[in-house]
């Protein structure tokens, strides 16, 4: 047993359970914490004249955060899989079958199991805190819930709102809760232990029940409540959800289909036990498969790079309590957004008004897309924006204690920007640049104290990306770094520190994705073809599209200065050279690119083709007929070759870091675990194979890195526990 639950037993006759796991920062039901709370379950039968039980966390912040994940890493096989759903499911029906009035008070995260636990249980209070959350996020990790929650939820809130949840695997706050009806009050979190007492007394009547599930039942709208309620309408629900899950899922992730099948075939029937078998078979199915694996291998490898320090020194960086930024444009104002929405007061900078004026409206529009989603009040918005100042000079630059330059992408600006940045702040204030591809080194040769000076990339949209790369130059302080790392974290973002080389990491391994599918396409092969390929494989965009969204000058010249740093191997195709010479042609921005941008359409551009096809003349580039499945390795294995050579460089620790990079960073496909996990998976003597055949007919850039070769040669993997 953990010790992880306690009773206490008042003077009404009221049991409160508290639930408290050892040695850990949250709640989590290990297979020892769900027996022990069984076994409690089993004493509060034995004992007479209990009128209520309440079930509480005893954790600062946290109700329960779910199931122990490692615990769903280490199933083994189905049938293992089957005995932990049976486990779980044996106690929550327990704790259904009870009685008396259960009461789950909730406050802060209860999500997967911990949700499931709740609606075992006859009544939900929640805090109306920002940190508390209700979900089922089981999809996510390309399962589904598994003890009970496609049953109960459906029942409880009803159909159309459960599958939303379910499918979605997004949580609601306790307002959206008590609207659908999962919650039945809401309470202040300081007097939530009083709210339940008067909630206890009030359901201890029959008339006071009664109104319980009346209010319940009102908050569910009438029209979804008709549809759910008969077969017809019930098939209008499941078809509309099918057609929505295969839009967004591209058939990648079978865990929300599954979901909808399980609900579908278990709604409006009576035989728990049956109802509840297909959930444990479906999850036990699901549970083994490796589009699970992955997924929970990435939350997992997610997990472990946050708690990770920038050092082991021990020393904690001072703290930021005020910030600058130079520049207001989308990444100065998203920065600005992001720094004040973590609390911290920022003094916007601009050259002109007009341009921190847009730069204010672009932080505001972040902030009202918060309050559109209830993420926040309008009132917090007016806070938040408060604690922005915008100025065109460098007055109240002296006291911020970290300074983020955000201007052009251009290296003689950047560096004068920086040293004014330095003549106005304090001495042991850091210097952070916002720069994408651009050298470390000789920016800081900008300053006179560059040990004070870091990189800081962000990505575009910042409000919307987690990853922020972390660069240190040889001459940055241990403490800056870690100051910059923590920092980061702070701002609710995951930070990942690179070496300095020529676009960092993910735009360095990013890059010769976009550049080979250029080729291929001034070698004849089609856009819309490209993109499709690559999006069937699971990226979130289309290389052709991606590079017309990010603008075909911003994409090119990004590319010339990897070119310039690496050689042959990042030569740039004469056909992308010559679209993006063109001000017309410029991607989404300017209505035209590969694409065509009107009217709401996006059509193939036959002007750019024809310039392609000129292109490919002028310079004797061969047109070919190549297979689908020439199309995808070549942009996705010359990623792996990159990848290889980044690793072997000590541009990133470690392989999890860099796939967690190219997840976060460009959408790499999550269920296939990671680019070196799906190398590592697909073999790399079959990469090796293939990538030497590409060498043979399109040149040395897809020549083998040294590492895939060393690895080829001693028959491994990048990650030393692959076969697990």
């Amino acid at each position: 047993m953990t010790n992880a639950w306690t009773k206490s037993l008042d003077s009404d006759r009221i049991a409160w359970l508290t639930f408290d796991l050892p040695d850990a920062k949250v709640n989590k039901f290990t297979a020892s914490a769900l027996a022990e709370l069984s076994a409690m379950l089993d004493q509060l039968v034995a004992e007479e004249a209990i009128k209520a039980i309440v079930i509480r966390s005893g954790k600062e912040g946290n109700f329960i955060a779910g199931a122990d994940i490692n615990e769903l890493a280490r199933i083994k096989d189905v049938r293992d899989a089957k005995a932990k759903s049976q486990a779980g499911h044996a106690v929550f029906a327990k704790l259904a079958a009870l009685p008396i009035p259960t009461i789950a008070a909730i406050h802060g995260p209860c999500l997967g199991g911990g949700l499931e636990m709740a609606l075992a249980c006859q009544y939900r209070l929640v805090t109306d805190h920002p940190t508390t959350s209700l979900g089922l996020p089981e999809v996510n990790l390309g399962i589904i819930p598994g003890w009970g929650g496609t049953q109960r939820l459906p029942r409880l809130i009803g159909l159309t709102p459960a599958l939303k949840m379910i499918l979605s695997g997004k949580p609601v706050d306790a307002r959206g809760a008590y609207r659908v009806g999962l919650a039945d009050a809401i309470a202040a979190q300081v007097f939530l232990k009083d709210e339940t007492r008067r909630f206890i007394n009030e359901v201890l009547t029959r008339q006071g029940r009664r109104e319980v599930v009346r209010r319940r039942r009102r908050r569910q709208p009438l029209l979804m409540r008709m549809l759910a309620y008969t077969a017809i309408g019930r098939r209008v629900i499941f078809r509309q959800a099918r057609r929505q899950l295969v839009k967004r899922t591209k058939g990648h992730y079978p865990a929300p289909v599954e979901a909808l099948r399980v609900i579908g075939e278990t709604y409006r029937r009576r035989s728990a036990s049956r109802n509840l078998s297909i959930e444990m078979e479906a999850f036990s199915r699901l549970a083994c498969t490796p589009i699970s694996r992955n997924l929970v291998w990435l939350f997992q490898a997610s997990q472990r790079l946050k708690r990770a320090g920038a050092s082991s020194s021990g020393r904690e960086p001072a703290p930021v309590r005020s910030a600058g930024v130079v520049g207001a444009g989308i990444m100065g104002s998203g920065i600005a957004w992001a720094v004040s929405n973590a609390g911290i007061s920022v003094r916007m900078m601009d050259v002109s008004w007009d341009a921190v004026c847009k730069g204010m409206g672009a932080a505001a529009g972040m902030y009202r897309a918060l309050v559109k989603r209830r993420k926040m009040t309008a009132g917090e918005m007016n806070l938040a924006m408060h604690r922005i100042s915008p100025t065109i000079d460098y007055t109240g630059f002296a006291g911020a204690d970290v300074v983020v330059e955000a201007v052009a992408e251009d290296l003689e600006i950047k560096k004068r920007v920086l040293a004014e940045i330095e003549r106005h702040v304090r001495s042991d204030a850091i210097i952070c640049t916002n720069t994408s591809s651009l050298s470390l080194r000789e920016l800081a040769g900008a300053l006179k104290r560059p040990k004070r000076f870091v990189g800081l990339h962000f990505f575009n949209p910042v409000n919307r990306m987690t990853l922020v790369e972390v660069i240190a130059t040889r001459k940055t302080s241990q403490d800056t770094l870690i100051a910059a790392v923590e920092l980061v974290r702070r701002l609710g973002k995951t930070p990942i520190v690179v070496g300095e080389c020529a676009g960092f990491l993910v735009n360095r391994i990013l890059l010769p994705y976009l550049i080979e599918s250029a080729w291929m396409f001034e070698e004849g092969v089609e856009a819309q073809r490209i993109d499709r390929l690559l999006e069937d494989f699971g990226m979130p965009m289309g290389p052709i599209t991606l590079v017309d969204e990010v603008g075909l000058d911003v994409g090119c010249k990004v590319a010339k200065e990897l070119e310039a740093a690496y050689g042959s191997r990042m030569h740039v195709p004469g056909a992308l050279s010559a679209v993006a010479e063109s001000p017309d042609t410029l991607g989404r921005k300017t209505g035209a690119g590969f694409y065509l941008y009107r009217n709401g359409q996006k059509k193939p551009n036959r002007e750019v083709a024809r310039l392609a096809e000129q292109v490919r003349n002028q310079e004797g580039v061969p047109a070919r007929e190549l297979t689908d499945d020439e199309i995808v390795d070549r942009a996705i294995l010359i990623m792996v070759n990159e990848a290889a050579r980044c690793i072997e460089e000590g541009v990133v620790d470690d392989p999890e870091a860099l796939d967690l990079a190219m997840v976060m960073g460009t959408g790499f496909a999550p269920f296939r675990g990671g680019l070196l996990r799906y190398a590592d998976q697909r073999g790399i003597d079959e990469i090796m194979r293939r990538l030497s055949e590409f060498a043979a007919t399109f040149g040395d850039r897809f020549k083998p890195a040294p590492l895939l070769e060393k690895i080829a040669g001693n028959g491994g993997h990048f990650y030393q526990d692959h076969a697990a």
